[in-house]
């Protein structure tokens, strides 16, 4: 029997449309990060059994709660609504009252990872759970807007040692992206590597050139942003929307 571990990448409580990335939206059979876990376990094949499921926990607090054990109680306090999304309606109808009360118990022993950092803290505080519950098969759940980074950061846990060789992980996208973002707004720039790309061999790279960006203090995240802004907006067909600045300001 394959033990089956989940990791749902934790998401700061005053993120704009918390809600609806964590839950989703069962109107539209929208999946959010607890609806897609739920499919996850409800769907897992005859030879495998959820061992270990992991909520990530940033420093976000709310009602005294830390990020992690704040996200864990609201899915348990909204576990029946689950029932709402058409997708996950047919699979837990077919569950019986004994099958029942153990997905609810799997759902009750989700564990909280201790506070980390970033995604990056994040993965390599769950790869070490999974090690200590003998977990074969990871399933990594992220907001589409964000699932782009967690398998790069996943990569790198994995190429520097941090995740065990005997697990295997598998990434699932939920329906769900940040607030007015879509998943083709991601940007994946990626080291090139076709022979017939001529900017194959120019150094450095624009992905090398753009790695450092996420360890530039703020101010210096937005003085390129504007830089780059007003670079494209010279050269594109369509400049880019001005809105009488080039960064639109972030609500109080």
């Amino acid at each position: 029997m394959a033990k089956v571990g989940a990791l749902v990448h934790s998401r700061h409580l005053e993120t704009d449309g918390w809600e609806e990335l964590v839950f989703g939206v069962p109107e539209e059979d929208k999946l959010g990060d607890h609806a897609a876990l739920a499919r996850a376990i409800l769907t897992l094949g005859p030879g495998e059994e959820p061992a270990c499921l992991i909520i990530g926990c940033g420093r976000s607090r709310h009602d005294g709660l830390s990020e992690g054990k704040y996200s864990k109680k609201y899915l348990l306090d909204n576990l029946e609504r689950l029932r709402e999304f058409p997708r996950l309606a047919s699979l837990l109808d077919r569950l019986s009252d004994t099958e029942r009360a153990a997905f609810r118990e799997v759902i009750e022993d989700i564990i909280v990872t201790r506070e980390v950092e970033n995604t990056a803290d994040e993965i390599e505080a769950a790869a070490e759970i999974f090690t200590e519950h003998g977990v074969d098969k990871v399933i990594q759940i992220a907001a589409s807007s964000h699932v782009s980074r967690c398998i790069k950061e996943q990569a790198v846990a994995r190429s520097h040692g941090k995740i065990s060789k005997a697990q295997q992980w598998f990434t699932l996208a939920t329906d769900m992206a940040y607030l007015d973002t879509k998943p083709e707004d991601v940007c994946v720039i990626e080291p090139l590597h076709r022979l017939d790309q001529p900017m194959t061999y120019t150094r450095p790279g624009l992905s090398e050139v753009i790695a450092p960006y996420f360890r530039l203090p703020d101010c210096d995240k937005k003085a390129l942003v504007t830089v780059v802004a007003e670079f494209m907006a010279a050269r594109r067909p369509d400049p880019l929307p001005r809105n009488g600045s080039v960064l639109r300001q972030a609500r109080p």
